[in-house]
């Protein structure tokens, strides 16, 4: 039997359970299975052969609440703590493909939120020099009904998953509404495709030793995406967080970010906002070969919205999951999917793939 109670992955039984597991936790036992996993897979790889470990091994999903109402605030992508050395530089390419239905309400809110977006980030990453870096994310944003509403209910009946009102919702439709007292704040129902907002940061290194590394990052968030597609909040928010990697042992390792996004307006349409949210995630990797690393991702937010009390506006957090392929020295392919372990309070399902490559000192 697999410690903690985390079912063997030989039987599809177990995996099924598995799934009911994430998928229907509370806080604490989320984190639990979390940790579980990592005492579970840390001795099962603690005889094998060791691998080499390159900083690049540190990269966590470029992903976060793909709830377009959250993403319209200035919360930065997870970041690698090894900084780029001086003049080295290196692009990247995210595509998210999200699928949400949610529907919610209370005395005084509703919303309805289904959808299918993908969200293309465009992110540049230069060494000033050994201490500092410069970071920049454009993100490109098609919102619509997408195609997929049919197998990820499918992937949750399979499962065992809470489907919610997908069975009872007709399939590929694009609606997006949000009301207080009646009064409707947002409405879209017509797909689109615009810039969201560009985020610029700046990071420096604190600590820089064989297996440990810490660094400090602040960013800006430009208004630059369009606030009635809500792909933009129509402020400049400011954010700031630390990152560490830190090596476990020949095949394991840990990134962390930790930080705080500063709102730069009270109110989205009408909806008064949070003066700031905290956020973060820990990523455990594993090091299956010198071209194949595992991930586990657990990421959390407080909420955007103060007075909202919507599951969907609220806080937020879940598990993504997947692997990181080293095509050769200098690129990296990312392969993994989103599930929102505290139901409702993100969307459904994400899936990510990614492109990482390097044009100097790799």
């Amino acid at each position: 039997m697999a410690p903690c109670g985390i079912p063997s992955f030989h039987r599809h039984k177990n995996l099924i359970n598995f799934f009911r597991i994430l998928k229907n936790a509370d806080g604490s036992r989320a984190v639990g299975v979390f940790l579980c996993l990592f005492i579970m897979t840390h001795t099962t790889a603690a005889s094998s052969a060791e691998v080499s470990v390159n900083s690049r091994d540190f990269h966590p999903f470029e992903t976060r609440d793909q709830n377009l109402f959250n993403l319209i605030h200035g919360q930065a992508l997870p970041s690698n703590a090894r900084l780029h050395e001086k003049s080295q530089t290196s692009w990247s390419s995210s595509l998210i493909i999200t699928n949400a239905l949610n529907i919610d309400s209370n005395s005084e809110e509703s919303i309805y939120l289904d959808y299918e977006a993908y969200r293309l980030n465009l992110s540049y990453q230069y060494g000033l020099n050994t201490d500092w870096n410069l970071k920049v994310d454009i993100p490109l944003i098609y919102q619509s009904g997408g195609i997929f509403d049919s197998a990820i209910d499918s992937w949750h009946q399979f499962f065992g998953m809470p489907r919610g009102f997908r069975p009872t919702v007709e399939h590929d439709q694009y609606d997006i509404q949000y009301a207080y007292r009646s009064q409707t704040m947002v409405q879209l129902n017509e797909e689109s495709t615009s810039l969201g907002d560009i985020q610029v940061a700046m990071a420096h290194s604190i600590l820089d030793d064989e297996t440990t590394d810490m660094s400090a990052w602040a960013s800006l968030k430009l208004p630059t995406g369009k606030k009635e597609k809500l792909t933009g909040n129509g402020a400049t928010d400011i954010a700031a967080w630390l990152a560490l990697n830190q090596q476990l042992s020949g095949r394991w390792l840990v990134n962390m970010n930790a930080g705080a996004v500063i709102l730069g307006a009270d109110e989205y349409n009408n909806i008064p906002l949070s003066d700031y949210a905290l956020y973060g995630h820990a990523m455990l990797g594993w090091l299956v070969t010198d071209s194949i690393n595992l991930k586990l991702q657990l990421q959390a937010h407080t909420s955007y919205y103060e007075q909202s009390r919507l599951s969907i506006l609220g806080d937020s957090y879940f598990l993504t999951f997947g692997g990181t392929i080293n095509i050769d020295q200098c690129n990296q392919i990312d392969l993994a999917f989103s599930e929102d372990i505290k139901v409702d309070a993100s969307p459904d399902a994400s899936m990510i793939i990614s492109w990482r490559g390097f044009t100097s000192g790799c």
